[in-house]
């Protein structure tokens, strides 16, 4: 039962847009698409910058906010983007 629950959470990606696979913002419900789930399995901590939707504006708050985790998170996010490339 616990994980029907998380596979129907409504969950926010707050991390940095990837060409073709996910934008910042974007809501997922159930699973996540495969393009996605493979972007995580190469890079886990993105897994950290999806919340859920319940959590949107404290998360984008913290994200905000200098020294948080969401915000160092990012912060790493986008330095291995800037490693791979937006067309992983």
């Amino acid at each position: 039962m616990q994980e029907n629950k998380r596979e129907e959470t409504a969950r926010v990606y707050l991390g940095p847009s990837y060409y073709g696979i996910v934008q910042k913002g974007t809501v997922f419900r159930g699973q996540l698409p495969p393009k996605l789930e493979a972007l995580i399995k190469g890079i886990p901590f993105l897994e950290g910058l999806l919340v859920p939707v319940e959590n949107l504006a404290e998360s984008r708050k913290a994200l905000r906010r200098e020294g948080s985790e969401l915000n160092a998170l990012y912060k790493r996010a986008e330095e291995k983007k800037q490693e791979v490339g937006d067309h992983v």
